[in-house]
Order: C-alpha cells, then structure tokens, then sequence
C-alpha cells in the first residue's frame, strides 16, 4: 500500500524512525495501528489534531489514482478508543449540568468526529437534547433540556 510507504516516510522525517505499522483491512478500510515506543504524544499531538492530520494526509495518498474509496484510519496506544470514552464522559456529565442548571452548556469546539460522539451518547437520552452551532472550524455541540 503506497500509504503506508507515505506513512513511514512521514513519520521519519518527524524524528520518529522505529515505528511498527500493524495494517488491518476490512471491507474497504484500512486501519493502521501506530506502536512507536515513547513518541505516542508527537504523533498524537494536542487532543488528536496531528494524528488527524496524518490521517487525513495518509488518505489522500491511498486514494491517489483510484477509482474506490478507500477508508484510512490511525491509531496510535489506543489513543482512539480512549479518546471515544473520554467524550462520552464529557456529555455524560454536560447532561447532569444542564438538567442541574437548566441552563444549555456549550462544549469547546470539536471536529465532526468528535461532536458524532457526543450526539450518539446523548441521542437517547429523555431530557436532554444535543444540537451543533458555529462555522467550521469552531462548531460546537450544545446540549440543551428538552422541551416537556
């Protein structure tokens, strides 16, 4: 996979020369888990903004020249997972404020993925209610108390 070639090159010239790629392929996607000792924090960078980047770069050299798209993913220690979890809270406890408060809490701006999170983690829920606001690159989730 020329991405993955991409991938190594990159991370290479960020300093970052003994990274082991384990490539996982499944229906179309290409999930490429990073272990590269004590350089989690470079690759990750603050709150996923450089493994995003990366992400988005590796993509556009998978799918250079093809006629399929093709899905690329990165992961670095399981920065995804932890990351998933870690929003979840986030609206977890957003929603006890607004129905504490009952005033709307707005979160920090997020990118699409991070605000699907939010929104699914809330989507059940009976008294409260998630919308985004804002222009890219500042959208936000706002969770507000449903209507009765």
């Amino acid at each position: 996979m020329k991405a993955l070639d991409y991938l190594t090159r990159f991370l290479d010239g960020m300093g970052i020369p003994d990274v082991t790629v384990k490539e996982i392929q499944e229906d179309g996607h290409y999930r490429l888990d990073l272990e590269c000792g004590e350089n989690h924090g470079a690759i990750i960078g603050r709150r996923g903004e450089t493994l995003d980047a990366l992400q988005y770069l590796t993509s556009l050299v998978a799918n250079r020249g093809t006629e399929e798209y093709i899905r690329v993913s990165l992961n670095v220690g399981d920065y995804r997972e932890k990351r998933d979890e870690t929003l979840r809270g986030l609206a977890r406890k957003s929603a006890s404020q607004v129905l504490k408060y009952g005033r709307n809490v707005v979160l920090e701006p997020m990118n699409p993925y991070e605000r699907r999170v939010i929104h699914s983690a809330l989507q059940n829920d009976p008294l409260v209610s998630t919308h985004s606001e804002g222009e890219e690159p500042y959208r936000k989730v706002v969770v507000t108390l449903k209507k009765q």
